[in-house]
C-alpha cells in the first residue's frame, strides 16, 4: 500500500485515509489502539475479548501444547483474563 501524507490539525487530529481504513476494516465510530513502536505511530483496530477468544479457539491442542507447559485450571485463567471487567 502506498503511503499517503496527512496534516495534523490544530487539535492534534489526523484523518486516516479511506484506503487504509478499508484495508483494516475500520468503520466510522469504531475504537482503535494508537501506540508508538520504534519511533512510529501505529494505529490498529481494537480487538474485543470475544473476537480474540473466537480467533484463538482450537489453537492450543494436545498436539500443539509444549511438553513443558504449565497446567492451568481454566477457571483461574478466566479469573485472570476478566479481573478488570
Amino acid at each position: 500500500m502506498a503511503a499517503e501524507e496527512r496534516r495534523v490539525d490544530e487539535k492534534g487530529r489526523v484523518t486516516i485515509p479511506q484506503s487504509v481504513r478499508e484495508s483494516l476494516g475500520i468503520e466510522p465510530g469504531e475504537e482503535v489502539t494508537v501506540s508508538v513502536d520504534d519511533g512510529s505511530v501505529v494505529i490498529r483496530p481494537r480487538v474485543t475479548r470475544e473476537e480474540f477468544v473466537e480467533t484463538m479457539t482450537g489453537v492450543i491442542t494436545e498436539e500443539t501444547r509444549a511438553d513443558d507447559a504449565e497446567a492451568i485450571d481454566p477457571r483461574d485463567l478466566k479469573e485472570d483474563w476478566t479481573s478488570d471487567l
